[in-house]
Parts: C-alpha cells; structure tokens; sequence
C-alpha cells in the first residue's frame, strides 16, 4: 500500500489504478517465488470501482505472481475450480444482493452442506459509500439476506 500513497500523493488520487497494484502485486509474488527458500502461498484480489465510463476491473494474483483479468465474479482459494463452476451455472447478471449472496453461499457450500450466516464473513463493494467503497455486512444483516 505504500506504493498507492506515494503514488496518490505525487500525482493523484486517481492515478492509483488495480491494474498498477496487482502488477506491483504480481511482481513481488512472482520473486518471493522463484527466489526465496518458502515461497508465499497467497492469492490476492484487486478491484477497482470504474468511475464513469470506466469499468470496473477485477485482478487475481496467485501465489507464483500469475494475473488473471476477471470477468464476471473471481473465486479463490482451495477448491476454487469446483465453486466456480457451480456460480457460474448459477449467474444472473441482474442479481441483487441477496440473491447474489445465497447463490454464492451454496456454491461454496456444496451439495452436501449448509453454511449459515454465522459461518460467512461478507463484504461488499459499493460506489454509494464516498470515497470508502469497502462495507462489511453484520451477522444480523447477513442473516436477513441469506433468510
């Protein structure tokens, strides 16, 4: 984050994109990879709210510094292939959120499981919030949603 800030506050604000973060983010992966005795095993994602008519842009940053430009919605961590799968078969482009959220929660779930709400941590990207874009949803929130 460091880079952001001094990026932001020599030129501006809106000169920090995720393409240049993830790239930054890639990069270090990438040689703690190939370099160091225990590489990282992380995967990050970047995203970016597109003001105007610029779009909004999801990056997926495995542990060996590969990007991938996602389209639609990015799953990571162990089993990902399978979970994506299954959102993918249920997508619906105008999804609100809580139908969003319960298709997310049984594909991550699976057919021979339930996750309640308690068993989520969720958060969500919003261009209604200024310039904070990032709002974690309570438990009871989750909860109604997911009802």
């Amino acid at each position: 984050m460091r880079h952001a800030d001094t990026k932001g506050y020599a030129y501006s604000r809106e000169d920090v994109d995720a393409r240049s973060l993830a790239n930054l983010y890639a990069q270090y992966l990438g040689n703690v990879f190939t370099h160091e005795m225990k590489p990282l095993e992380v995967e990050i994602l970047v995203a970016e709210l597109g003001e105007g008519d610029r779009p909004d842009q999801l990056y997926h940053i495995a542990y060996e510094g590969t990007i991938t430009d996602e389209e639609r919605f990015a799953v990571l961590g162990g089993d990902a292939e399978t979970i994506t799968e299954r959102v993918g078969a249920a997508w619906q482009a105008d999804w609100d959120l809580a139908n969003a959220l319960k298709a997310a929660t049984a594909a991550l779930a699976g057919p021979d499981r339930t996750l309640a709400a308690g068993d989520l941590e969720v958060a969500t990207l919003s261009r209604g919030n200024g310039r904070r874009t990032f709002r974690r949803v309570a438990d009871t929130e989750l909860a109604q949603l997911l009802a």
